[in-house]
């Protein structure tokens, strides 16, 4: 809520990071499995990790913004720089943590499966809904409470503007003559 400047803003984003918690802990008490200590260790660890995704995610979100795109494109430009770290940094952690699964002290298997099934849960959350409150409620209160950088926003501008086409005289082009000299060039827009 601090970070957003707005109490609704920092309740919506912390629902894609609370879900996973709920949801797979939710599961874990529909099949009857024991919760311990070591169990519950890991919902505040996946929680951190998915609280880093989500603000990496809100913070492209609001550069976006700042540039002067609309919130669909702000968000694929979220998605597009954070989008692949956090999908291979979920996959490569959870199969690391995989490895504990034979483990023979239960505390430490139950804490390795417990933490890739968080964490993968974690990340489909911090994937799916993030960017769907972003493109939505969140991502309208944001809107509403970042200004537009106007040199960033001519920036972006400039970069996505229809590229000059450079039209050479063809009687410059002819073969056997030497192709030196600028006076023949002309630059117009393409259509």
């Amino acid at each position: 809520m601090f970070v957003l400047r707005h109490p609704v803003a920092g309740f919506l984003a912390i629902i894609p990071n609370v879900l996973p918690i709920g949801a797979v802990f939710g599961v874990i008490s529909w099949f009857g499995l024991p919760v311990d200590i070591g169990s519950t260790v890991t919902a505040s660890i996946a929680l951190g990790i998915t609280i880093d995704g989500t603000l990496h995610l809100i913070t492209w979100f609001r550069i976006g913004i700042q540039q002067g795109k609309c919130r669909a494109e702000a968000v694929s430009l979220a998605l597009g720089h954070c989008g692949p770290a956090m999908w291979q940094t979920t996959l490569v952690v959870s199969l690391g943590l995989l490895m504990l699964l034979p483990a023979d002290l239960i505390l430490i298997s139950r804490f390795g499966w417990l933490m890739s099934a968080l964490l993968g849960a974690a990340s489909l959350s911090d994937l799916v809904l993030t960017p769907a409150l972003l493109a939505g409620p969140l991502g309208y209160i944001i809107q509403r409470h970042t200004p537009v950088d106007p040199a960033a926003a001519r920036t972006e501008e400039a970069a996505t503007a229809i590229p000059e086409r450079i039209d050479l005289d063809p009687v410059e082009m002819t073969p056997g003559k030497p192709h030196i000299g600028t006076k023949s060039v002309r630059i117009r827009r393409a259509d």
